[in-house]
């Protein structure tokens, strides 16, 4: 296993030994598996400014942390309805007395 990292900050194309292109975006590490990849010639290709090469099996991804600065998944379908709050009517009052009817001058 070969791992690949382009240190450039361009995409860069290479065709191996099988004619197979391989696409290597500005920044990105790649792992390439195969006997073809142990090819000294082939490696060749990539020992140059851009690229950086390392044999055997690299860092080991360890854990993927905390994801901060995410924005949370919009909820799909229709809201639930709310609850309907019980109202409490007050108690009418009782006459203080009789009404009497209003007198008119005649």
């Amino acid at each position: 296993m070969v791992t690949i990292t382009n240190i450039t900050s361009k995409n860069l194309r290479r065709r191996d030994s099988t004619g197979n292109v391989v696409t290597i975006c500005a920044g990105e590490t790649v792992e390439l598996k195969g006997r073809h990849w142990e090819n000294p010639a082939l490696l060749e290709q990539f020992k140059s400014y851009a690229f950086k090469v390392t044999k055997g099996k690299g860092t080991p991804k360890v854990g993927g942390g905390i994801k901060t600065h995410v924005k949370p998944s919009k909820p799909r379908g229709r809201p639930p309805k709310q609850a309907k709050k019980e109202e409490v009517k007050p108690k009418s009052k009782k006459p203080k007395g009789l009404k009497k009817p209003k007198k008119r001058a005649d």
